[in-house]
């Protein structure tokens, strides 16, 4: 019996004397300036300052149409009965609510098309750093980007490998 207790032991510890021994390889990347090299982002950035503008141009317009009516409304004022000058001051403040609503559904659209347009090139470059990583049998890959990492001289940076797997000079 103490034989058996001894050899599980011994084996125990030869194990963990193994699995200290392997190796965790860390490497790391700027994936926000990876990002910024791709050659579709160009067209991808394009796209989003069109969509832009087309916002900023109906936004305007609502905010034209808006300085419109308080125009209108202080310039006939001294004309105007009570119930009218009521009537005016709800139009204003439906329109000012309108376009409140309105800057909330841009900023959320824009968000929406930022989204969609850079879907595929963090796809692209997930899958990138996926095959770098495991051709390179490292443990981990952190992204320097994010500020996450405080330190990686001890690391590889992995970015001219993953340019490489996406054809980018």
């Amino acid at each position: 019996m103490r034989k058996t207790i001894l050899t599980l032991c011994v084996l125990m510890a030869a194990s963990t004397a193994m699995r200290a021994q392997t190796t965790v390889k860390f490497g790391h990347i700027d994936r926000q300036a990876l990002m910024l090299m791709l050659p579709e982002r160009k067209a991808a950035e394009t796209k989003m300052q069109d969509f832009a503008k087309t916002l900023d141009d109906r936004l305007k317009a609502m905010g034209q149409e808006y300085q419109n009516k308080v125009t209108d409304a202080q310039s006939k004022a001294e004309n105007m009965t009570k119930t009218e000058q009521q009537m005016a001051m709800r139009e204003i403040q439906e329109l000012e609510q309108r376009i409140s609503d309105a800057q909330d559904k841009a900023k959320e659209d824009l968000s929406k098309q930022e989204n969609e347009l850079l879907a595929p090139m963090v796809d692209r470059t997930n899958k990138a750093i996926k095959e770098v990583a495991s051709e390179g049998d490292f443990t981990y890959i952190f992204d320097t980007s994010t500020g996450m990492v405080l330190y990686s001289d001890g690391g590889t940076d992995i970015m001219p490998l993953v340019k490489t797997k996406l054809g980018i000079q």
